[in-house]
C-alpha cells in the first residue's frame, strides 16, 4: 500500500491539472470552435446557383438566413461536443500514467473516483460559460432574423396582391405562336436581358417582392409586364414575339395535309408574311394576328384535338373540307373540333367560323352554301352553325385575296387596314459567367455582425462600466464599486495650465523692454510669436506675470525659441533665464536644477536648454507673481537680444472627479463627474485684497453621482470698472482620500462671472 500523503498529493495534482485543461484549453477552443462554425457558414461566398433551379437569388432573410443559421449552429454544436470528449481523454491518459498502466484495458485505479467528479465539475463550469457567451449572439441572430422576416413579409404580401389583381384585370392567357406547340401560356419565361438567364417564377415571393435580382446582378421587375427582356414559351422554351398574348388567333382545321398547309402559305403571303413564317404571327394595326395551323396529326383522334390548347383561345376557326361524305377525314376532323368546343363554355368558344370548300368556285356565302349542300354537305353546315358561332362559307382555295378577307373576318378585324408585315420572336442573349449575389453577402455580413456583436457583450459591458455610463445602483451595487475600484480619486489628479485661458483683464504682464511687434503677451499659451528684448538699453532684463491673487502653483514652465539660445561658450554654460516668485513682499527661489528641455547641435559637447519645467513645492505657498529674468552666467546684453522667449506655462493641481462652473451673481455649479456620490467639502475663495465673499446657503455634504449642484457665495468690495480674478476650491473625499478641484473666474462690479476654467 503507498504513502497515503503521497496519494493524496498526487490527486490534488491530478485534479488541478484536470480543472485547469478543461478551463485553459478546453474553454478557448470551445469558444473558438463557435466562431470557426459561424465564420464558415456566415463569411464564405454566397453559392453560384440558386436553389430550386431558378435563376435569381432569393430573399436572403426568409430563404437563405434560416439555412445559414441552422448549419452554423449545427456544426458548432458537433465541434463543441467532440472537443467535450478531450478533458476525458486527458484524464484517462493521466492517470494510466501514474498508475504505470500499459494496456488499455487496465483499471485506472481508485484516484478516478475522486477525479471524476473534479472533471465533471469542470465541465459543467465549462458547458454553462460556453452557453452564456453563446446564448447571447443565438438570441441577438434570431432577433435581427425575425425582425427582417417581419419587415420583409407585409412588403411581400402587398406587391403580391398588386400582382395577382393586375393579372387578372389586365392580362388572359395566351396561346403559344409555334404551330409544333400551341400550349397556353399563363405566365411567360423572362430571359434576363443581361445573361439570358431563364426566370420561370418571375412573381412576388421567395426570390423578391417588387424585383428579382439575377444572378448576374440585373433588375427584373416581378410586378408589371416584363421590360428590356425577351420572353418564351414556358412548354417549348422559344422566343415568341412581343404582343403575342394579345393576337387575334384564328386556327385552320380539317383539310388534307397538303390543302391546309397551302391554305396557310397562302394566306400568310397575302397578310404581308412569308409563307414559311416562324411563328406565323402577322402584326396588325391595332393588335396582332396568328393565323394558327396545328401539325398533320393534330386532329387525328378526339385525344389529339382535346390537348390544343390554342382552340380554347381561337376568335375564328377556319375549317378546310375537301370531301363533305359524312365519313371524309376531314368531316371527321370538323366533327372532333367542334365535340372539343362544346366541351367549353360559351364564353371560350370562337365567335366566328368559315367553312372553305375548295371544290366550290370564289363567290358569294349564298352560292358557296348552295354547292355544298348539292355536294351532300348540309349535315356539316348545320353542326358549324349549331356551335353558335356566324358562319361564312368560301369557296376556290387559290384565290388568297380573298382568303385573307376571310381570315380578318375571322379575327374581327375586317373593319381596319390589312396587316403588313410579320413579327418575328428576339434572339435570346448568351449567358455570360455568374458571380455572386452582394445583397447575400451583405445579408450574411449582417448576421455576422450581430454574432461578432453578441459575443461582445459581455466586453462592453465592461467597457461600460469602464466608461461609466451606468448608473451606480446598476448590476446591484457592481457599477459603483466597479468605478472605485478603477478609478480611485487618487487619480484624478493632474496639473492644468492656468494660462491657457486668458483675457486682456487677466493676468497682467509688464517687462523691462520689449522688441517692437514682440509683446510681452506672446508668451501666453495660443498666442503667436515671442517675446524679445532686442534694443535693450542694457542687460538683465525679466517678464513678470501678476497673478492678482495668491494661488497654490504646483509648476512653471517656459520655453525659448531653440535657435535663440546661444551655444556653450568655451568652458563656461550660458543658463538664460532664471525663475523668482513672490507672495506680496516675500521673494520665493526655486530649485535651481529644474527638469531641462534640451537639443544637441552639431557635434557640440554639451547640450543646449532651450526650456525648463520649474517644480513649486508645497511649502513655498500660494504665489501671486512671477518673474523670469534673462541675466544668467553672462551678463552682456548681447546674449539677452539674441534670446526669444516663446511660450510660459503657470500650472497647479486638481482633480477632474469634480468639475466646477462659475455662474453670475456669486453662483458656483459642482458637476460630479464619477459614478459613485461624493463627501463634499466647499473650501472659502481666493479673493484679491479687500474683496470678500460669503456662503449664502450652506453646501450640501454629498453630492450624488453624476448630479450637479450650485453654491452661491455673496462677494463684496468688487470694483464698479473692470474685473478681479476669484478662485474656487472645492474638495471631494472617499475612502479616507481627498483631492481637491480649482477653476478661476473673472467677476465684475455687477456680478457676471466669466470662467477660467
Amino acid at each position: 500500500m503507498g504513502n497515503p500523503v503521497v496519494a493524496l498529493l498526487q490527486a490534488a495534482l491530478l485534479s488541478v491539472t484536470v480543472a485547469g485543461y478543461s478551463l485553459a484549453v478546453t474553454l478557448p477552443r470551445m469558444l473558438a470552435a463557435g466562431a470557426r462554425g459561424v465564420w464558415r457558414v456566415f463569411g464564405a461566398a454566397p453559392a453560384a446557383r440558386a436553389p430550386g433551379g431558378e435563376p435569381a437569388r432569393p430573399v436572403y432573410a426568409v430563404v437563405t438566413a434560416p439555412r445559414d443559421l441552422a448549419s452554423a449552429w449545427r456544426e458548432t454544436l458537433a465541434e463543441q461536443s467532440r472537443l467535450l470528449e478531450e478533458p476525458e481523454r486527458f484524464l484517462i491518459g493521466r492517470l494510466r500514467r501514474a498508475n504505470g498502466a500499459t494496456d488499455r484495458r487496465d483499471g485506472l485505479g481508485p484516484a478516478g473516483v475522486v477525479l471524476y467528479p473534479v472533471l465533471v465539475a469542470s465541465l459543467v463550469v465549462v458547458i454553462l460559460v460556453t452557453a452564456a457567451l453563446c446564448l447571447v449572439p443565438v438570441l441577438s441572430a434570431l432577433l435581427v432574423w425575425g425582425l427582417g422576416c417581419a419587415v420583409w413579409v407585409p412588403w411581400w404580401a402587398l406587391w403580391a396582391t398588386v400582382a395577382r389583381v393586375e393579372q387578372a384585370l389586365f392580362r388572359r392567357p395566351a396561346p403559344c405562336p409555334y404551330p409544333d406547340c400551341g400550349r397556353t401560356v399563363r405566365r411567360p419565361v423572362v430571359l434576363c436581358p443581361s445573361c439570358g438567364a431563364r426566370h420561370r417564377r418571375l412573381l412576388p415571393g421567395r426570390h423578391g417582392a417588387l424585383v428579382h435580382r439575377c444572378r448576374c446582378g440585373a433588375r427584373l421587375p416581378a410586378v408589371g409586364r416584363p421590360r428590356h427582356g425577351t420572353v418564351c414559351c414556358p412548354s417549348c422554351s422559344r422566343a415568341v414575339p412581343a404582343g403575342y398574348d394579345r393576337a387575334r388567333v384564328v386556327v385552320v382545321a380539317g383539310g388534307a395535309d397538303g390543302v391546309r398547309e397551302a391554305v396557310h402559305r397562302r394566306v400568310l403571303t397575302a397578310l404581308g408574311a412569308p409563307d414559311d413564317a416562324q411563328p406565323p404571327l402577322v402584326r396588325g394595326t391595332d393588335r396582332p394576328l396568328l393565323l394558327f395551323a396545328p401539325p398533320h396529326d393534330a386532329y387525328d383522334s378526339q385525344e389529339a384535338v382535346g390537348r390544343l390548347d390554342v382552340l380554347r383561345h381561337a376568335d375564328g376557326l377556319l375549317l378546310v373540307v375537301g370531301d363533305p361524305a359524312v365519313h371524309h377525314a376531314d368531316v371527321r376532323a370538323v366533327q372532333r373540333v367542334l365535340n372539343a368546343l362544346a366541351a367549353l363554355p360559351a364564353r371560350r368558344r370562337p365567335r366566328r367560323a368559315a367553312l372553305l370548300y375548295p371544290s366550290a368556285p370564289p363567290g358569294e356565302d349564298s352560292a358557296v352554301r348552295r354547292r355544298l349542300a348539292q355536294d351532300g354537305g348540309g349535315h356539316l353546315l348545320r353542326a358549324v352553325e349549331a356551335s353558335g358561332a356566324r358562319v361564312r362559307c368560301v369557296g376556290g382555295a387559290d384565290d388568297a385575296a380573298g382568303l385573307a378577307g376571310t381570315v380578318r373576318w375571322l379575327a374581327g378585324a375586317d373593319r381596319g387596314p390589312a396587316p403588313d408585315g410579320h413579327l418575328t420572336a428576339p434572339v435570346p442573349a448568351r449567358e455570360p459567367g455568374r458571380p455572386a449575389g452582394w445583397r447575400h453577402r451583405l445579408g450574411r455580413g449582417v448576421l455576422l455582425s450581430v454574432h461578432a456583436g453578441g459575443a461582445l457583450v459581455l466586453p462592453m459591458l465592461l467597457v461600460a462600466l469602464e466608461a461609466r455610463v451606468l448608473p451606480p445602483h446598476a448590476l446591484f451595487g457592481a457599477a459603483g464599486a466597479y468605478d472605485a475600484w478603477r478609478h480611485p480619486l487618487t487619480a484624478t489628479v493632474h496639473q492644468v495650465d492656468i494660462l491657457a485661458t486668458t483675457t486682456r483683464d487677466w493676468p497682467r504682464l509688464t517687462a523691462s523692454h520689449s522688441a517692437p511687434g514682440h509683446p510681452p503677451s506672446s508668451v501666453l499659451p495660443g498666442h503667436d510669436g515671442y517675446w524679445s528684448v532686442e534694443g535693450a538699453p542694457g542687460p538683465d532684463n525679466w517678464l513678470r506675470i501678476d497673478l492678482g491673487l495668491p494661488l497654490p502653483l504646483s509648476e512653471v514652465s517656459y520655453d525659448f525659441v531653440p535657435d535663440s539660445v546661444p551655444a556653450p561658450h568655451g568652458s563656461l554654460l550660458w543658463s538664460p533665464g532664471s525663475l523668482t516668485a513672490q507672495r506680496g513682499s516675500r521673494v520665493y527661489h526655486p530649485p535651481v536644477s529644474p527638469e531641462e528641455r534640451t537639443r544637441r547641435v552639431g557635434d557640440g559637447f554639451f547640450p543646449e536648454a532651450y526650456g525648463w519645467d520649474v517644480p513649486i513645492p508645497d511649502s513655498a505657498g500660494p504665489l501671486d507673481a512671477l518673474r523670469i529674468g534673462l541675466g544668467g552666467f553672462a551678463t552682456d546684453t548681447a546674449y539677452e537680444e539674441q534670446l526669444r522667449l516663446r511660450e510660459v506655462h503657470v500650472r497647479w493641481t486638481t482633480s477632474d472627479a469634480l468639475r466646477l462652473h462659475p455662474e453670475d451673481r456669486g453662483r458656483l455649479r459642482v458637476e460630479n463627474t464619477t459614478g459613485r456620490d461624493l463627501a463634499l467639502d466647499v473650501q472659502p475663495l481666493t479673493l484679491p485684497e479687500g474683496v470678500r465673499a460669503g456662503l449664502v446657503d450652506p453646501p450640501p455634504r454629498v453630492l450624488p453621482a453624476r448630479s450637479s449642484t450650485v453654491i452661491r457665495w455673496r462677494l463684496t468690495g468688487v470694483p464698479s470698472t473692470g474685473r478681479v480674478p476669484v478662485a474656487y476650491a472645492v474638495a471631494a473625499s472617499e475612502d479616507g482620500h481627498t483631492v481637491t478641484a480649482r477653476c478661476l473666474g473673472l467677476v465684475d462690479g455687477a456680478g457676471r462671472t466669466q470662467s477660467l476654467c
